[in-house]
């Protein structure tokens, strides 16, 4: 059974990857990503403990 943690730590090792994923593109594509990116990232932001947060950013 996952926990809320594991789920937690999946979803942030995702945003991670997204992010430096988008970073490799060009850069008129790489600009489009960046809002949906960051909306996202400002929920999970949220759900973290300070030490999860300074891993994320």
């Amino acid at each position: 059974m996952t926990s809320c943690y594991e789920l937690r730590g999946e979803i942030t090792a995702l945003c991670c990857f997204e992010g430096v994923l988008a970073s490799t593109l060009p850069l008129p594509p790489q600009l489009r990503p960046w809002p949906a990116f960051e909306l996202k990232a400002s929920q999970l932001r949220d759900q973290l403990s300070d030490e999860a947060l300074r891993g994320f950013e």
